[in-house]
């Protein structure tokens, strides 16, 4: 470890000071660094001043440490997140590049995360994650290859941690970019002259995560395991540097096992981001394509085929590519095979060039590089790279009148295992690049490199097979056991979801400032098929029968039992070609209303999930997003479960899960909890980790399999009589109190209120027979020896946010007579939201202004607790009145408003609280009124005068710092 000890953090009562150590001392490391920063435990916020005064009060916590990573936020309490130990590991000219071995984590509003287990473990994973492939220097920027002059944001993995630091306009020099992958710097001589070589891969925090959950491209063209690799040669007063990238294959596409690879997007919806993929690469100028997967691995191929699908689709012409089978070229554990290939890119590597520098100045610069990828892109991919690599630094040796290799064939050095007969440099770069291939294999999948024995030894001998098969038991076993937690403990880092700050509530409370709003029309249909191949054909004249409403502008499918489950089904959860049947029959059937474009959809044993959108509405789809949940069995098993999609569309987030409940008369219980644990682990591996109950729009339907608690002879007595009056008169008032009474003992009425994940839900009112049980291809229920009751099995419920308008305009069930079930359908209208970034961006500054303009007294703690109650904004349409329990849910929705607000039991000094915090919002509510009449309201604010606001507030700023000092 080296003894890098350049900051101090002292704690004091009221304020934590971070200054350079120590400060009254004129030091010679970092001379950019002239100020101190002071962060201020109550209000969060963080000074930057130029000249150090000692504070008053006892210290309550003194620091010295390497470096400041900037603040982690998790579960409402921020750190100061502190490099305690580095390494240093390379010299490049002035710039010194260090690994983080140790971190620390300094309380700003003086919390002992003892006190809280999960922020505890929060912390403690993020210790241990930050602890191996991070990388700092604090001089020169470790993002930025040699021949780029623009800041690259995709390479900061602190970047979350420093939003603080910008938000409080900290200046660049206390923002220290960290690196996430591999660094190495190895030395030798060549014919008496020093040499020196520096490896930097850099990989992208776009997409960070794990093996099995990034993979692909998502929506705006960054690519899973991303990584620019930097190769820079030192001799002398001479720089030569040269570039390559890997990335995953820029499709939607996920992989569950080792054999068993999906595309998640169609063709059509797949163009768009690929074509952002390789504009994004435009930065490197010429882009070389090598696809090194197989073309006998059914899996693999799949892949390929659609890669090279979208290239002529794309017709991009700064882009070429070629496919080149790796293992077809591997023999006997040797890759000589591949080193044909290497030299075939002669014309290219001089086409390309390298980034050359003599006496620090520039002379050339590299304006192409070879984008490499295999499947994980970590194996075959280093090999091969590292080939290419020295093949390079071989060229470039030779322009400098050094000659590595006696025989003239480099390549056939790097395959050779007799160390003896390699050059010193040789042997390290075989070791260095072998490094590099582990730790990136080691960041991604859990273990190291299946194949650097290979780049080691020049060959895979008995012990590297073993070493080899070790590696792939380590990644299977990280996959079932490991990679649940460290997925959730990279989204900390980067998006820190579990922390919901003062400054989030309040820019929600504002949105009609920033959006605008439009409406569309979404169909939901839930049915479960009971395992039959469909007999009815053509949907029109039923479940896709919309009344008076006009064509849906999304249409949802969910289904349950598409299989039969059976152990057969439910162990190997083979459904692919009941999959493709389906979902040709549901396209036949739209094709005939509209051109409509399935744009995601979700499987899981029996359930099916498939979500379409008119095409002409696709662009405004972005951020497509699947899970599965599994319930049967503790967990363990896919009979029962949900599947979920969840989306934007525009700036709005919709989700919709299709459930299949545990079935039985008295299992209602077991029901509820499915419930819960669908909504407690939906999207929770996502990068984004929201949970259902977060979404703008929240969709949840299915086969709940709640029953009705009458026996079977008065439940049907209820129904005959119920149609009996219905044949009489249409609109009899006796028939709907026949129905009530039904549903005043449905399950799910009389467990809604009791369940924390359904009492947010919103149900419109049933005006329909029972949908379960019917004996089979009839109208008659069921006569079997087991006589089930009649129920409402099948439903659709819909939760959304505070002020959002969904208005149903039906629910209905639909006369199907496939399967034992019928189908319920439900037409909503809902509002979406459009951010305007511009006006987004003067709120927030309206925001930091009143931030410093409250500094002096500061507004009262925010406490979940004390929020007022949302009023949220579902219409139904207009119901002849039911009677019974079974009420109006808008009446259902005040009534659980006032027992909410009954249990809180608020003391006078809880009372006082709410009134503060009122007060608080009153005010800043006048403000924002004030601030708009000045400039005549949003729509005629200008950019110029956005400007002009946020320069005058960042004047006060400065004005408010020095009235302080």
């Amino acid at each position: 470890m080296t003894n890098l000890k350049l900051f101090q953090v002292t704690g004091y009562q009221n304020e934590i000071i971070v200054q350079k150590y120590p400060y009254y001392q004129i030091k010679s490391e970092l001379p950019y660094i002239t100020t101190y920063l002071k962060f201020h435990r109550f209000s969060q916020i963080i000074e930057e001043s130029p000249k150090f005064q000692e504070q008053e009060g006892n210290i309550k916590g003194d620091k010295r440490c390497s470096y400041i990573l900037g603040v982690f936020k998790t579960y409402n309490k921020s750190f100061i997140v502190i490099v305690d130990e580095c390494t240093k590991v390379a010299t490049i000219q002035d710039q010194i590049i260090y690994h983080i071995d140790q971190v620390s984590y300094f309380a700003i509003d003086d919390y002992n995360p003892n006190n809280n287990k999960d922020i505890l473990e929060s912390i403690n994973n993020q210790k241990k994650l930050l602890q191996s492939g991070f990388y700092f220097s604090l001089y020169g920027d470790i993002t930025l290859a040699r021949h780029f002059q623009k800041y690259e944001n995709s390479f900061v993995w602190n970047n979350k941690l420093l939003s603080s630091f910008r938000e409080n306009k900290i200046s660049s020099s206390w923002q220290l970019p960290m690196i996430q992958g591999y660094v190495e710097q190895i030395d030798s001589q060549i014919d008496k002259q020093p040499v020196t070589v520096v490896l930097i891969s850099r990989r992208s925090r776009f997409m960070g995560g794990t093996r099995y959950y990034s993979r692909g491209v998502n929506d705006d063209g960054h690519v899973a395991n991303f990584v620019e690799t930097e190769q820079i040669i030192i001799s002398g007063s001479i720089l030569i540097s040269f570039v390559v990238i890997r990335g995953s294959v820029p499709l939607f596409w996920n992989q569950d096992g080792v054999n068993s690879i999906k595309l998640t997007r169609s063709k059509e919806l797949t163009q768009s981001a690929f074509s952002k993929h390789f504009n994004l690469l435009r930065r490197y100028g010429k882009i070389f394509c090598i696809n090194l997967m197989q073309n006998s691995r059914q899996l693999e191929q799949v892949l390929t085929e659609n890669f090279y699908y979208q290239l002529q689709k794309a017709k991009l012409d700064h882009v070429n590519y070629q496919s080149v089978d790796f293992h077809s070229l591997v023999k006997n554990g040797k890759s000589s095979g591949v080193n044909s290939y290497i030299y075939q890119y002669d014309q290219t590597l001089e086409k390309f060039q390298c980034y050359f520098e003599k006496d620090r100045q520039m002379i050339k610069k590299q304006n192409g590089v070879f984008r490499i990828n295999c499947l994980d892109c970590l194996d075959r991919t280093n090999l091969f790279m590292s080939k290419l690599c020295l093949y390079s630094l071989e060229r470039a040796l030779r322009n400098l009148n050094l000659q590595l290799s006696g025989n003239n064939d480099i390549l056939n050095s790097f395959d050779e295992n007799n160390k003896k007969l390699l050059h010193d440099l040789i042997i390290k770069y075989k070791i260095m690049w072998a490094n590099n291939g582990d730790m990136l294999s080691f960041i991604y999948s859990g273990s190291g490199s299946t194949v650097s024995e290979m780049a080691r030894e020049g060959k895979r001998g008995f012990m590297g097979m073993l070493k080899d098969g070790y590696n792939n038991i380590e990644r299977f076993y990280n996959r079932q056991f490991e990679d649940d937690a460290k997925q959730n403990t990279i989204n900390q880092l980067l998006y820190q979801s579990t922390s919901q700050t003062h400054f989030d509530s309040w820019i929600a409370q504002q949105e009609k400032q920033f959006c605008t709003f439009s409406e569309i029309s979404i169909l939901l249909i839930t049915w479960n098929v009971g395992g039959n191949t469909p007999i009815t054909k053509d949907f029109l004249q039923n479940i896709l029968h919309f009344q008076e409403q006009s064509n849906p502008d999304v249409i949802v499918f969910g289904l349950q039992e598409i299989v039969d489950l059976n152990p057969q089904n439910i162990v190997i959860m083979s459904n692919e070609k009941t999959l493709q049947l389906w979902n040709q029959l549901i396209q036949s059937n739209l094709s005939k209303i509209d051109s409509y474009t399935k744009i995601g959809n979700s499987d899981l044993v029996g359930l099916y999930l498939a979500i379409f959108v008119k095409t002409n509405q696709i662009s405004r789809i972005t951020q497509i997003d699947t899970d599965a949940i599994k319930t049967g069995l503790g967990g363990t098993l896919g009979n029962k479960g949900g599947v979920s999609v969840k989306f934007n569309f525009d700036d709005s987030l919709l989700g919709f899960t299709c459930c299949h409940l545990t079935s039985g008369n008295k299992q209602c219980q077991q029901r509820l909890s499915d419930i819960d644990e669908i909504h407690q682990k939906a999207f929770q591996n996502s990068k984004q980790k929201i949970s259902l109950k977060n979404l703008d729009y929240s969709f949840f339907f299915g086969d709940m399999n709640f029953r009705i608690e009458l026996s079977y002879q008065e439940v049907i007595e209820q129904i005959k009589n119920y149609q009996q009056l219905i044949s009489e008169d249409p609109n009899s008032q006796k028939a709907k109190r026949k129905l009530a009474h039904l549903l005043n003992f449905d399950q799910l009425g009389k467990n809604k209120n009791k369940n924390q994940h359904l009492q947010n839900y919103h149900e419109g009112s049933i005006n329909f027979l029972p949908t379960y049980k019917y004996d089979k291809n009839c109208q008659i229920y069921d006569t079997s020896t087991k006589l089930r009751i009649p129920s409402w099995c099948d439903r659709i419920l819909v939760n959304c946010k505070e002020e959002l308008i969904c208005s149903q305009r039906y629910y209905q069930r639909n006369e199907c007579l496939d399967s034992d079930h019928r189908p319920v359908s439900s037409y909503y209208v809902i509002e979406i939201k459009k951010i305007d970034k511009e006006k987004l961006e003067s709120v927030k500054s309206l925001y930091c202004l009143s931030q410093m303009q409250n500094f002096k007294s500061p507004p009262p703690n925010f406490d979940v607790s004390t929020k007022p109650f949302p009023t949220k904004q579902f219409q139904q349409p207009q119901q002849p009145q039911q009677y019974g329990n079974y009420q109006d849910l808008s009446q259902e929705s005040q009534n659980d408003q006032q027992r909410n607000q009954q249990q809180l039991n608020l003391t006078p000094q809880h009372q006082q609280q709410i009134q503060n915090t009122q007060d608080f919002l009153k005010n800043n509510q006048d403000k924002q009124q004030q601030y708009s009449q000045q400039h005549q309201g949003f729509e005629q604010y200008t950019f110029e005068q956005m400007l002009q606001q946020q320069k005058s507030a960042q004047q006060q700023s400065n004005q408010h710092k020095l009235d302080l000092q």
